[in-house]
């Protein structure tokens, strides 16, 4: 009588055990699920537009982006381009703020460099900083082009 006391308080405490784990599988599984399609919190993205006037006589742009992507140095992989590869041309820097704007994108900061290599009339170079709000890395570039995106 006693074998059998202990065989049913063991297949007892098995079925209890059992009973909690398959409980807490069930709770982690639902703890997974939530967090696997639960929307991603958003953050802060930054790109760099660096501005070159088209000529001497001319008030039009063309504009460099930088998200941190690799680039050699003297490629013009970061020139923003239409989708066929071809270099937009702006009216004027705001022209092409307003263009990322359309895609997100919003002024942070401002600042100037002057090239010295044609002296005091050198040529300067607008950089702005831009950021978007973005929850995934696919969402940084979307709607934007440059040629080393249309060489790979």
């Amino acid at each position: 009588m006693k074998k059998v006391l202990i065989t049913l308080s063991m297949m007892l405490l098995s079925c209890i055990a059992g009973f909690s784990v398959s409980a807490q599988n069930a709770e982690t599984d639902n703890l997974f699920t939530t967090q696997e399609t639960a929307k991603a919190e958003p953050y802060e993205v930054y790109c760099e537009l660096i501005a070159y006037t088209n000529g001497i006589f001319t008030n039009k742009v063309t504009i460099d982006i930088d998200f941190g992507q690799a680039a050699a140095f003297w490629s013009r992989d970061r020139a923003l381009t239409d989708e066929n590869g071809n270099r937009l041309v702006f009216n004027s820097l705001l022209d092409a703020a307003n263009y990322l704007g359309k895609r997100g994108w919003v002024f942070k900061q401002a600042y100037i460099i002057q090239s010295m290599t044609d002296g005091d009339s050198g040529t300067p170079y607008h950089h702005w900083i831009m950021a978007k709000r973005v929850t995934s890395e696919s969402e940084i570039t979307e709607g934007l082009t440059t040629q080393g995106m249309v060489r790979k």
